[in-house]
């Protein structure tokens, strides 16, 4: 063919010769990835040279696909300038040829995108298909082995549940929806009448029309402001009421987790999730999709005004808009995965701070104030290195996405120049599309902006909605509650381990039965599996095997709250809240927790028998006193006799005391020992780490080591056997009477206190008597 006759039969402005060969190309793209994919899954693929080969061809359909996309729209603009007419193409003047090249042009731009996603998603379920093999692959969002297609299955439960949440407020969020479209079509409009006035003053010098115009724009202006106040302000309102939403659910969630996750999960972690991260999900979601929604919607109706004044312009704005979606979406993901990174180390930090601001008597008396503040800020430190990081890459997308849409108005401004001088556009039309152009722009940039936030969001919603979802590893309660419940305690066969240690198994097949309103003490070692006993009855954690039972009924069985009125605790450190000593005895038993509340009588009935009603009442506010955070405005001794107050007033049928005075000087433990005699005389009751005079009084004394019930009888007989009981008693009688050895709190010295104080008054007759 001769060489001058090509020009003939292809130019780049009216053949789609080019853009079917660009759809060549990246079909035969597609097809490798296919084929690449197909024969590595047959030969199950694995190693480093698949992963750089996964890599290239990821890489290389991204490359293909923008490229084109690039140069579609750039065939777009040439197309566009080589008409005559003013018109939508294919309209009433315009030409057949030019709306058969943008047919082809949008079903190219389409066909690129849907090659784009179909290539990638192939890859990447291949990826996915090879970590389920066992290959580790690198980890997307911070979590170990995670996947695209686990991380998109995350995400999307994130945004189906945030969704979930605020159509609550679906009214509200219509109407503010609503008044931002209006809003968004009265912004547009002062764009089109500022073009008009322009042209009115300047060529057609028509006063009353100019007048007019301008008053139109005066209206619009004020339509749009309040409109915009309006959406504001409601979307505040919807937004506040998610936060709230949010925060109930996630505490809620939290408080139905088993005691076994709290084991190994930081508090200040959880800390950090409840404040900092529900704050940054709503107000971050509020904000964001407050102005999104804005944006989109003025997105839409500028690009009306835009193609109704020149659509020519319209196709040369868009020249840079996947170069643009492509820089997005790069930052976004990496934005996204560093947002999670910050969060981690803001949870680290407040970790940190919790443990150390918590314990501040014990950091001072080991003189750790400089080590305390040493660790704060080496987690400050990573925070702000991983901050740096984030400027830099915020620096470089702004300077990006500023750039590129300047340029393209010095485009616009060069082929719009000759249209007004060719007398195809009036100098008003360009101004007006030209401030469309700036709207348009600065529209697109915020929502630049608004994508890299909300990612922000979404990775600090991720760990929020993941503590939300979370299902407890302990099975739900049932709701049995038995009109005669009489307090028989049993475990049968149980193995036990705690989830935090798995490999160390507590409990070996331990069996234990009490009968209704005995009292049994369990005695023995520390580590030999005491306070684990009293955790399975409270059911903080589910035996590996074996059962836990209650009148012959597994613990789960009951209704839970039911149960915890029947069944009451006293440990060796009790919990007190910041509130009056009142709320306090009655915590649990209140309006909110669904029970009949005790009676001002019965709280005092109860505080008597606990032994604290004089000091309460010799307090100046009495039961109106503040205890403090933790209790911290009440000694050990009041603390736990408030403690004991507040199992009385339950009237329990089953009582356990954890070590109920191991901690107490021995004035306070005289006085709260009188006071757990009393409550023991009504309860089936199981007591560990007592006073001698317990051990005397128990029905039963089991001892406990190594997981198993080693000796089981009463004080005498254990003696009599001479076996550990007796050991352990006959060792720690050797032991001085030092205050050092008394003020010590582990189990076995325990029991030089209760033989001390026994030898102290009948020294001759502790193998006997006992």
């Amino acid at each position: 063919m001769p060489v001058r006759a090509w020009p003939h039969l292809y130019r780049y402005n009216t053949s789609n010769l080019d853009i079917w060969l660009l759809s060549l190309l990246r079909c035969t793209v597609l097809a490798a990835v296919c084929l690449y994919v197909w024969r590595n899954s047959a030969k199950g693929g694995h190693g480093s040279r698949h992963e750089k080969w996964h890599r290239w061809l990821r890489r290389c359909v991204q490359a293909t696909c923008i490229t084109g996309q690039v140069l579609l729209l750039a065939k777009a603009v040439a197309v566009a300038l080589a008409g005559n007419d003013n018109v939508m193409p294919g309209g009433p003047a315009g030409d057949v040829g030019l709306a058969f090249i943008f047919g082809a042009l949008c079903t190219s731009l389409a066909a690129s995108f849907a090659e784009l996603y179909t290539a990638v998603s192939l890859l990447d379920e291949w990826q996915h298909q090879r970590h389920a093999h066992g290959e580790a692959d690198e980890p997307l969002l911070g979590a170990p082995g995670e996947t695209e297609k686990s991380k998109a299955k995350r995400q999307s439960r994130t945004v189906r549940l945030l969704a979930r949440m605020s159509a609550i407020d679906g009214p509200v969020l219509f109407v503010a929806f609503t008044a931002g479209a209006v809003a968004a079509f009265a912004q547009a409009l002062v764009p089109y009448f500022t073009g008009q006035i322009i042209d009115l003053a300047a060529i057609e010098s028509d006063r009353h029309a100019f007048y007019v115009t301008i008053a139109k724009l005066v209206l619009v202006s004020f339509a749009c402001a309040v409109f915009s106040g309006l959406r504001g302000g409601l979307f505040t309102v919807a937004m506040t009421r998610l936060n709230i939403r949010v925060r109930m659910t996630l505490f809620r969630s939290l408080l139905s987790q088993e005691v076994g996750f709290y084991d190994t999960t930081k508090i200040g972690d959880v800390i950090s999730r409840l404040s900092a991260d529900t704050t940054t999900v709503a107000a971050q979601v509020g904000l964001n999709l407050n102005v999104a929604l804005r944006s989109l919607t003025q997105v839409f109706i500028l690009l009306l005004f835009m193609l109704k004044a020149s659509w020519r312009l319209t196709i040369i704005t868009f020249v840079a808009v996947p170069i643009i979606v492509l820089i997005c979406k790069i930052y976004g993901a990496f934005y996204r995965k560093l947002a999670e990174r910050v969060q981690t180390e803001l949870a680290a930090a407040n970790t940190v701070s919790e443990e150390m601001l918590g314990s501040m008597t014990t950091v001072l008396a080991h003189g750790a104030a400089d080590s305390a503040a040493a660790a704060y800020q080496q987690c400050l430190n990573k925070y702000n290195k991983l901050q740096m990081t984030e400027a830099v890459a915020y620096a470089f997308y702004t300077i990006t996405t500023i750039f590129l849409p300047n340029t393209i108005s010095a485009m616009i401004l060069l082929f719009g120049g000759h249209l007004v001088l060719a007398g195809r556009m009036s100098p008003g039309a360009l101004v007006s599309f030209m401030l469309l152009q700036q709207s348009l722009s600065s529209a697109f940039q915020t929502m630049g902006d608004v994508f890299s936030s909300l990612a922000g969001a979404v990775g600090a919603a991720d760990k929020v909605v993941e503590l939300i979802t979370r299902q407890p590893k302990i099975p739900p309660p049932g709701g049995l509650q038995p009109a005669n419940f009489q307090g028989r305690v049993e475990l049968r066969d149980v193995v036990f381990a705690y989830p935090a240690r798995p490999e160390i198994t507590v409990l070996k097949g331990l069996n234990l039965h009490i009968n209704p309103g005995e009292v049994v003490a369990l005695v023995g070692p520390s580590g030999g599996g005491k306070s684990s006993i009293v955790k399975l009855l409270e059911r903080y954690y589910m035996p590996l095997s074996g059962s836990v039972l209650f009148d012959g009924y597994d613990v789960g069985s009951y209704d839970p709250k039911w149960l915890k009125q029947r069944v009451a605790l006293v440990s060796q450190e009790p919990v007190l809240y910041a509130r009056s000593i009142y709320r306090n005895i009655c915590f649990g038993v209140e309006d909110e927790d669904g029970c009949a509340p005790p009676s001002r009588e019965d709280v005092e009935a109860a505080a008597r028998l606990a032994n604290a009603h004089d000091f309460i009442k010799a307090l100046p506010q009495g039961y109106e006193t503040e205890c403090g955070d933790k209790g911290v405005q009440m000694s050990g001794g009041q603390k736990q006799r408030i403690a004991i107050a507040r199992a009385l007033v339950r009237r329990p049928t089953i009582l356990l005391l954890d070590e109920a005075t191991s901690a107490l000087d021995a004035e306070s433990e005289s006085i709260v020992q009188e006071a757990l005699d009393r409550l023991m005389l009504r309860c089936t009751t199981l007591v560990i780490a007592h006073r001698l005079s317990t051990i005397q009084n128990a029905t039963r004394i089991l001892v406990i080591t190594k997981g198993i019930v080693a000796e089981e009888g009463s004080h005498e007989a254990l003696l009599e056997q001479r076996g550990i009981y007796s050991q352990l008693v006959r060792r720690q009688m050797q032991k001085t009477t030092s205050s050092a050895s008394l003020a010590r709190g582990d189990s076995e010295l325990s029991f030089s206190r209760f033989a001390l104080q026994r030898t102290a008054s009948e020294p001759r007759n502790l193998g006997t008597d006992q």
